[in-house]
């Protein structure tokens, strides 16, 4: 969990909840809980891939919160044992894989009485929320786009799931929902121009694995198309994650090369003289396709290599297109205000402060049972209540009006 996410629960959440923070990190223990009233929670230190330890974790508690990725390897391991001992569980998860096993745990999971709330962050999460709230305004609802995207964030610790995530569906497979059925794409391949937000404005995102493509059909089979798109800014740094990406896959640097190299380029620091040889590739073949331009490269090079940061820019979104009174019409909406101290400054903030509203939402609602994504049990309306009172201008909107747009 985030820091963001730890103090927006601890100030919002009953006052007779008692809190058991757990990492594998002394250090991210003390950085996490750095500022907060210790008399409301105890740190331990965890390692999930001790059984022992993690079964013990678990039997002791109501309710489970899993913020510890990559997901496609950690959020099976905790939530079977979260079945077994008849504990609710929560994460953010924001893998295709590990949003699949989710859906196949359904079943034991109602006849344990435990709940699985999976993919409760920013995205997937904040967008399945976005996109629900537009869908309820349809009578009869067909295509869903959601779209996030992150970057010219300051230097930044990035920790090696982080990484690996990135590199993880920078390549490979991409699962989507075409005419009513699961299909597999190229992720990063295919790409579009998204209405972003005040900060990005119309920006490229590419089609990617993400598992709101899950998710969401999931939660409305009756839907035709399900999308999700990411990106990231400045437009060359997808390019170079792409290489990066690429390279590993095809066994021309290792998986921990790969994610040095990002976790070094994200922190402000050079990266392997090796690796930047498959990134600077990826970022030439964005330009030979068309989707950025030779001064985009040069003034990203220019800002990683120099150190000069633009001001933080980040976006989640959501279109729908259906019909209304025999009408063809398209809804979108996206997330505001990402200047320097708002509330949604950088992914990470997003992230965290979303689990928080989601799981005040969830501690406070009706018991549930089963696999349950953000937007068969989240009301829009709850939710967003909920995020505005974690933020720390709860005064600014988080979110946008509704934009309709006529297709007739």
């Amino acid at each position: 969990m985030t820091g963001r996410a730890v103090r927006a629960l601890l100030d919002h959440a009953p006052a007779d909840l008692r809190f058991v923070l757990s990492d594998v990190s002394e250090a991210a223990l003390e950085r996490v809980t750095s500022g907060v009233d210790p008399r409301r929670f105890e740190a331990r230190t965890l390692d999930l891939h001790d059984d022992a330890a993690l079964d013990a974790t678990v039997a002791e508690a109501d309710f489970v919160i899993h913020g510890a990725g990559p997901y496609h390897r950690t959020a099976q391991r905790v939530r079977t044992r979260c079945i077994v001992h008849g504990t609710d569980y929560m994460d953010i998860d924001d893998d295709v894989e590990s949003g699949l096993e989710a859906i196949a745990l359904d079943a034991e999971a109602r006849e344990a009485g435990v709940a699985i709330f999976a993919g409760c962050g920013a995205s997937p999460g904040l967008t399945n929320i976005l996109a629900r709230d537009l869908l309820e305004r349809l009578e009869e609802p067909l295509d869903v786009e959601v779209a996030w995207c992150v970057g010219s964030e300051p230097a930044m610790d990035v920790g090696r799931a982080v990484a690996e995530h990135t590199l993880h569906i920078g390549a490979g497979d991409c699962v989507t929902w075409r005419d009513g059925r699961r299909v597999t794409h190229r992720s990063f391949a295919a790409s579009t121009v998204f209405p972003m937000g005040p900060e990005l404005g119309d920006h490229r995102v590419y089609e990617c694995a993400h598992p709101e493509t899950v998710m969401i059909p999931h939660s409305f089979p009756e839907l035709r198309n399900v999308t999700c798109w990411g990106g990231l800014h400045p437009l060359p740094a997808v390019g170079l994650v792409k290489g990066v990406a690429l390279a590993e896959r095809k066994g021309h640097i290792s998986l921990d090369e790969a994610c040095a190299f990002l976790q070094q380029v994200l922190g402000g620091r050079a990266g392997a003289s090796k690796v930047w040889r498959y990134a600077i590739g990826g970022a030439l073949a964005q330009i030979r396709s068309g989707e950025a331009r030779w001064r985009d490269l040069a003034a990203f090079v220019w800002s990683e290599l120099g150190g000069h940061s633009e001001p933080p820019k980040m976006g989640l979104a959501a279109r729908v297109v259906g019909r209304r009174d025999g009408q063809l019409i398209r809804l979108s909406r996206t997330t505001v205000d990402h200047g320097p101290g708002s509330a949604l400054d950088s992914m990470e903030a997003a992230t965290g402060l979303s689990l928080a509203a989601f799981a005040l939402l969830a501690l406070s609602g009706e018991k549930r049972r089963g696999c349950l994504f953000p937007e068969a049990w989240a009301d829009p309306a709850d939710f967003l209540t909920l995020l505005s009172k974690s933020g720390e201008r709860a005064a600014s909107p988080l979110v946008s009006e509704v934009r309709e747009e006529s297709l007739a």
